[in-house]
């Protein structure tokens, strides 16, 4: 018998990386599956292996023997799957952002420390081993005073893509920003001690017609004083681009997800890093390897409820500083 028992809570695109994370974890098993649909939980159930299933969690959960839940619903969606979940007594790994309204967030952080039961959210990039050691030269001041750090995620995503709850207010919580990059804003607030204000913010629909923007512009202030630029979109044809750069006093660093792009800090030489250890598939690994430790050892997760909600009351800011988003398109 393993010692976690996981049910997965929806059963979308994101679901399967949680299959293959958890495949490689020994202390840990998927050994439920929870929809809305029971033909489709049923046959996702047999596609994959996963024992039981059922449209209830609590009851399936409780069939399955489930010590653990994995929430990979909809953005909005998170708060009833957590907020289940913890009354069921599972632990939670959810799926990014924590939700798309801090107020929700803050009632499902309770309803886990009620509980006791660990919270995770899956911004899983801080497990990047480049952005840790980035991390290290931030804290150490080995970059001196930090005094800029500028954010671009330029991200394309098809009509197709939107004809979904992506790009809806009730649903998505917002465009590029929210979405697409919070990944990459999660990172900005961990290297920088989060955030002071938002100076300023512009919104755009350049491309797709849809509720929120698909392109905009952030000016921010850092918790550590830094000011900087954070540009988001799924505008930018034939593009896939993420890079964080920052400029201390004393030196520079730019990096990606798969590396670090340009470092000039004199005197110091960076390691080498295994790309490896940044592949997607590596990163979900970690994840979960670190929620069934944390339960193990009844501690926060590396990413907790707490850390993780930062982006998402950041985020929310930006967008009340900006206002609907300006059409640029069809008249």
């Amino acid at each position: 018998m393993s010692k976690h028992r996981i049910v997965l809570v929806g059963h979308g695109t994101i679901s399967k990386a949680y299959l293959k994370a958890f495949a490689s974890v020994p202390e840990a098993d998927i050994v439920a599956v929870v929809g809305r649909n029971p033909e489709k939980v049923a046959a996702f159930a047999a596609e994959h292996g996963i024992p039981a299933h059922g449209v209830d969690l609590a009851e399936t959960a409780a069939r399955a023997g489930a010590n653990a839940a994995v929430i990979c619903t909809p953005n909005a969606a998170h708060y009833d799957g957590v907020l289940a979940a913890a009354r069921a007594g599972l632990h939670c790994l959810c799926e990014k952002p924590l939700h798309i309204a801090p107020e929700k967030q803050r009632e499902m952080i309770a309803a886990c420390k009620e509980r006791g039961v660990v919270l995770a959210v899956s911004y899983m990039r801080r497990f990047i081993e480049h952005l840790r050691y980035l991390k290290e030269l931030v804290d150490s001041g080995t970059l001196g005073r930090i005094m800029t750090v500028d954010v671009t995620i330029k991200h394309f995503r098809s009509k197709q893509y939107y004809e979904s709850w992506h790009g809806t207010l009730e649903m998505d919580g917002g465009g590029p920003f929210i979405q697409q990059g919070s990944h990459i804003i999660d990172l900005a607030l961990w290297l920088n001690g989060g955030y002071r204000e938002v100076l300023s913010a512009n919104m755009f629909q350049v491309f797709h017609d849809i509720e929120t923007e698909d392109h905009g512009y952030a000016v921010v202030r850092y918790g550590n004083g830094a000011i900087g630029m954070i540009e988001a979109s799924t505008a930018s044809v034939g593009m896939q681009k993420e890079m964080i750069e920052i400029s201390g006093t004393e030196g520079s660093v730019s990096a990606n997800y798969d590396g670090i792009v340009s470092f000039h800090v004199p005197g110091v030489e960076p390691p080498a890093f295994d790309p490896d250890r940044s592949a997607n598939d590596e990163l979900f690994r970690q994840l979960a390897a670190d929620f069934a430790q944390a339960i193990d050892e009844g501690r926060a997760p590396f990413v907790d409820g707490e850390s993780a909600a930062v982006a998402t009351e950041f985020i929310n800011d930006i967008y009340r500083k900006a206002g609907q988003p300006a059409r640029t398109f069809g008249g």
